[in-house]
């Protein structure tokens, strides 16, 4: 079970509120598998936007399984959404720490 982003959601996905918050490190595995999770989630976007652009093509009268694809595209949009905000929060905790410790970034 995975577990939950605590710091994300105490800090409102805000870098910058984040780093006056952190008193410890953010790893770099921490950004790696926030990078996986987005990218898991990449293929069940990508059938969802088929489905309803197939659908739109093929059977445009069809409007209520269009509207139930669409609602399918939209939920997985969102879940995708939040797993890049979740990896550019840490992403840009991981710079803010190394500015302050060394006055410079290496990204």
């Amino acid at each position: 079970m995975p577990r939950e982003a605590k710091l994300f959601d105490a800090c409102g996905g805000s870098p910058s509120r984040a780093i006056r918050k952190a008193v410890a490190n953010v790893p770099p595995a921490w950004i790696q598998r926030a990078n996986n999770s987005r990218k898991n989630r990449e293929p069940e976007v990508v059938k969802a936007m088929r489905r309803l652009f197939k659908l739109r093509t093929t059977r445009p009268n069809a409007m209520v399984t269009i509207k139930a694809a669409d609602r399918e595209l939209t939920a997985a949009l969102k879940d995708w959404e939040e797993a890049y905000e979740k990896e550019m929060f840490y992403n840009g905790v991981r710079v803010l720490m190394e500015l302050q410790r060394d006055g410079e970034s290496d990204r």
